[in-house]
């Protein structure tokens, strides 16, 4: 089932002057009855309208227990890398680029 995300881009100029991929990582959060946060990462691809995208699937999430993302100096830089890697790789492969 997809979902229709709409959504006003901002202006950035040098992003304008380049069409961008069909497909998107959406990161969203999500806060559990628990107080735990969830950090969601979806597979979105391009919407008729302009700036709308279309939810494809769940691509995946990290929970993160009450408090734990109050300080992000907390976090190691290996896990913040990974998760930036995580979202490029996703980017790349999503979009038909090996990797």
């Amino acid at each position: 089932m997809q979902h229709e995300i709409s959504f006003q881009l901002g202006v950035m100029k040098s992003s304008q002057q380049v069409p961008t991929k069909n497909m998107a990582t959406l990161c969203s959060l999500a806060l559990l009855s628990d107080g735990t946060l969830r950090v969601v990462l979806d597979d979105v691809c391009k919407g008729r309208e302009p700036g709308s995208w279309l939810y494809r699937s769940l691509y995946t999430y990290q929970d993160y227990p009450p408090g734990a993302l109050e300080d992000l100096v907390s976090l190691s830089e290996r896990a913040l890398a990974e998760f930036g890697f995580n979202v490029l790789i996703r980017l790349l492969v999503s979009n038909g680029y090996s990797t």
